[in-house]
């Protein structure tokens, strides 16, 4: 089947399947391009081009069976990296891209950094790529998780140290610099989550009953880990919370950054 029919069934099916599909024509070139090896300027050019029908519809129903684009092509574009991504771990969202921009304006040379509940490595990655002579570590209970970093730090090229552990437990080194985006997701508000976050590992999402049960233990825990500044990626309705469990812990320099849409995403403080 070519191009021009594979477009023309794939939106009808998509279509039919009542699924939720913001951008469908963005998620059948993502999946041509997959196929085929050829990027999207080809393929609507080539409308002829003759496409593997039964490969590409295997893929489609993957979708519309809400398994995430990104597990369904096994790969994610992260500031200047591409990251495997499979069920191991949590696909990295584009609004944590920002929190590297924080950091690195804070960041000096020969830092040492720690990055908490990695999963993929992203942020580990992303700060080892743009500083290449700070010391960076990352850990992980997830022992899945933790092998999928190393094998993104081996695709990237990049020499990371990785520690499996729960928060604290056997992080036995000092650092200065602390970064975590840990599960900071209510039990409650899991369970109205879109039918895809479903397929990610739920550990790496629940934060607990309220949600911010992971920033209390690492908060208090990091003080005698950390020599000089922590930083969260945190949920939208957390700046305040986050901010207080830092403050009753006596961080200082408290400082709650909001995304590129507006929200509270972000929080930084110093030791």
């Amino acid at each position: 089947m070519v191009v021009k029919d594979i477009i023309r069934k794939a939106l009808a099916d998509i279509e039919a399947s009542g699924k939720n599909i913001p951008n469908p024509m963005g998620e059948i070139y993502i999946l041509l391009e997959h196929i085929t090896g050829n990027d999207k300027l080809f393929l609507s050019l080539n409308k002829d081009f003759d496409i593997n029908e039964k490969e590409f519809f295997m893929l489609l129903n993957k979708r519309l069976n809400d398994t995430p684009m990104a597990y369904i092509i096994g790969k994610k574009y992260f500031r200047n990296i591409v990251l495997k991504t499979d069920e191991r771990a949590l696909i990295p969202r584009f609004c944590t891209e920002e929190l590297i921009d924080i950091v690195n304006s804070f960041i000096k040379t020969n830092d040492s950094v720690l990055d908490m509940c990695t999963g993929t490595g992203a942020i580990a990655l992303a700060i080892k790529e743009e500083n290449i002579k700070v010391d960076v570590t990352c850990s992980d209970i997830s022992e899945d998780a933790l092998n999928l970093a190393k094998e993104n730090a081996e695709l990237n090229n990049l020499s990371i140290n990785f520690i499996l552990s729960d928060l604290f437990e056997n992080i036995s080194e000092t650092y200065d610099i602390l970064i975590s985006n840990p599960p900071y997701i209510s039990s409650e508000e899991y369970m109205g989550l879109e039918r895809d976050i479903f397929k990610e590992p739920k550990l790496a999402l629940v934060g607990g009953d309220l949600g911010h049960e992971y920033y209390e233990k690492i908060i208090r825990q990091a003080r005698e880990k950390i020599k000089r500044m922590v930083f969260f990626e945190i949920g939208y309705d957390q700046g305040n919370i986050v901010k207080d469990i830092l403050e009753k812990n006596n961080y200082k320099d408290i400082k709650i950054y909001k995304d590129l849409e507006g929200f509270d995403r972000f929080i930084s403080a110093c030791i």
